[in-house]
């Protein structure tokens, strides 16, 4: 029986995409994404949009990224709303940039709301990674995402 949940908790390990940063472990290979992607409210139709500072949407797809926090549009205080416009510009600043990476739809898990938790990264010329959640975090627009919403208005 131990052996059945030490391989059911391998398996859920090799597939979680935090996780596998973490440790260092390759990435699978990655969908590749080129598109624009303009503010959800922004006025006019656009299938692929930013709807806030952690979700984004391609075509029907809602995708949310995976191991961070940011502040609720609606916020509790003045300051998160500000925070959430700030770290929903952030977002589609860095979608904006260019062509990345996520890992394909299929491989990817989803929340309790449907949405694909989704890994996204840049590839640079020298073959260094840049991390979509790691640079919403350095640039104070979100944070670790620990099980739970925590206050923004502490």
């Amino acid at each position: 029986m131990a052996v059945i949940v030490l391989l059911a908790l391998a398996w859920q390990a090799w597939n979680s995409p935090q996780l596998r940063q973490n440790l260092g472990i390759p990435m699978p290979p990655g969908q590749r994404v080129a598109a624009s992607f303009p503010l959800c409210d922004a006025p006019g139709y656009a299938p692929n949009c930013v709807v806030d500072g952690d979700t984004f949407r391609i075509g029907k797809r809602r995708i949310r990224i995976e191991g961070i926090d940011t502040a609720e549009r609606e916020g509790k205080c003045a300051a998160e709303t500000a925070l959430a416009r700030s770290s929903t510009l952030a977002l589609e600043e860095w979608l904006q940039r260019g062509p990345f990476e996520m890992l394909r739809e299929d491989e990817a898990p989803r929340d309790q709301y449907g949405r694909e938790l989704q890994t996204v990264w840049r590839t640079g010329e020298n073959g260094a990674r840049s991390d979509l959640a790691r640079f919403m975090m350095r640039e104070g627009d979100a944070r670790a995402y620990e099980g739970r919403k925590q206050s923004w208005c502490d």
